[in-house]
């Protein structure tokens, strides 16, 4: 398998199951929009919502985590890089699977 095929690349961290909303933005457009982030590892993270963005889109994400013992959860927030977009509910819904350029937190 080479190191440049895209199932290689979007499988090479342990990802942990979130499903915890997050809120995404685009930073050519500034354009605000929500979903909830499914999968994160530490190199890259898969988001679902209505949004479809293009291949290689730079994005904020803030991903809202839940708080530990009582404490109240610190939101994650990155820049990302759009590495993929597949429909998951036909017209509705959309999985997008990202490249995490900075950590911001």
């Amino acid at each position: 398998m080479s190191r440049f095929d895209a199932y290689y690349d979007r499988r090479r961290g342990r990802r942990i199951s979130m499903g915890c909303k997050a809120r995404i933005k685009c930073l050519t457009n500034g354009q605000t929009y929500y979903g909830e982030c499914v999968d994160l590892s530490v190199d890259g993270m898969a988001l679902r919502s209505v949004f479809v963005p293009q291949y290689g889109e730079r994005l904020n994400v803030i991903v809202l985590v839940p708080g530990v013992g009582g404490a109240p959860g610190k939101p994650f927030e990155a820049e990302v890089e759009v590495k993929r977009c597949n429909e998951v509910q036909r017209g509705t819904i959309y999985e997008i699977g990202v490249r995490i350029v900075l950590r911001k937190s």
